[in-house]
């Protein structure tokens, strides 16, 4: 089998990620690189073409045809009509992973879907899926353990109806009596209606790194309403920042320690631009704010390395043989 791929090569973006670590670690042959806004296409391999957003026929046609792939996988974009009917032409077989926010994504005609998470597998009407857990890979997500007690977060490009419910964070955070409690927000844009607090850092960075964005602080936030997949948790976890997320489908498929788990206080479904059938998770208020003031006073060196020891269990290097049945799903096609 030549595994080819066709999608995003950056770090600056989950899917770019995913691309790297399945290419890496399913041993891929070649890559049809897309580009993306979040940040510039990198070169992983001598068998890489680049195109633009969407590719257009003459890159997909070149692809094919100089690299010859028998499967090629595809990640949540709804731009890969053109793959789909050349790659058909030439008895190629494609691959899609679908995320759970994908709607555009089930009306393509690929030979098999790969539903990584429940909420993604429940979604999917077509009956070419599988089931299949994507693990993290470790290499670009070293561990450094925390001591202190520095809340982080991540909130990137946002996206429809404040998923990373940063609004909720900022006022559980404002209402701490603890005046040396400290937040550090990170995002790709400028961060619209943010209230002032001297223990507040707003940054606004991209960075070129994965490790990058877990650089700085001890105990991570990640309260989100919805996610494509939720890997924010399992990688803040792999470099050794306790995670307190949402106790969602997918976000605790990673976090396994109820302590860390918010429960929302009410769920409701919503459909924009990409985001099609989601299911809204919003975080209970008061559950955050208990989570977050007795975070405070954690032992945070003993749950950074039982952060980092989840990470490792839930990873391509785990003692776990994912990219057998991986590869097994994939030559079944």
């Amino acid at each position: 089998m030549r595994l080819g791929f066709c999608g995003y090569t950056n770090y600056n973006c989950g899917i770019g990620l995913f691309i790297y670590e399945l290419y890496t670690y399913l041993g891929g042959d070649s890559i049809l690189s897309v580009g993306h806004v979040k940040g510039p296409q990198r070169v992983w391999s001598d068998k890489q073409i680049t195109s633009a957003r969407p590719p257009n026929r003459m890159a997909v046609k070149k692809y094919l045809d100089d690299f010859a792939p028998t499967v090629v996988l595809f990640i949540e974009t709804p731009f890969n009509e053109a793959l789909i009917s050349m790659a058909r032409e030439r008895g190629i077989r494609i691959v899609g992973i679908s995320m759970h926010e994908t709607g555009n994504l089930m009306r393509l005609d690929a030979d098999l879907y790969i539903c990584p998470s429940v909420c993604a597998w429940e979604k999917a009407w077509v009956e070419s899926k599988v089931l299949l857990f994507l693990p993290i890979g470790l290499k670009l997500f070293p561990f450094r353990e925390r001591t202190g007690h520095t809340f982080l977060m991540n909130i990137g490009y946002g996206g429809p109806g404040d998923r990373r419910q940063a609004g909720a964070v900022i006022q559980a955070f404002k209402s701490l009596p603890n005046p040396d409690a400290r937040l550090i927000i990170n995002s790709q844009v400028n961060f619209p209606g943010r209230e002032e607090d001297p223990r507040i850092e707003y940054r606004l960075r991209n960075f070129d790194e994965p490790k990058d964005c877990y650089a700085d602080g001890d105990i991570y936030l990640s309260p989100t309403a919805y996610d494509g997949y939720g890997r924010p948790v399992l990688e803040s976890m792999a470099c050794g920042l306790p995670c307190l997320t949402t106790d969602a489908d997918p976000m605790n498929l990673f976090q396994h320690d109820p302590d860390f788990l918010i429960q929302p206080s009410r769920t409701f479904k919503m459909s924009s631009n990409w985001v099609y059938d989601t299911t809204y998770n919003v975080v209970s208020a008061e559950d955050l704010k208990a989570k977050m003031e007795w975070l405070l006073n954690i032992d945070t060196a003993k749950y950074s390395r039982w952060a980092r020891a989840q990470a490792e269990a839930q990873s391509w290097e785990s003692e776990i043989d994912y990219k057998s049945v991986w590869l097994e799903a994939l030559e079944s096609v």
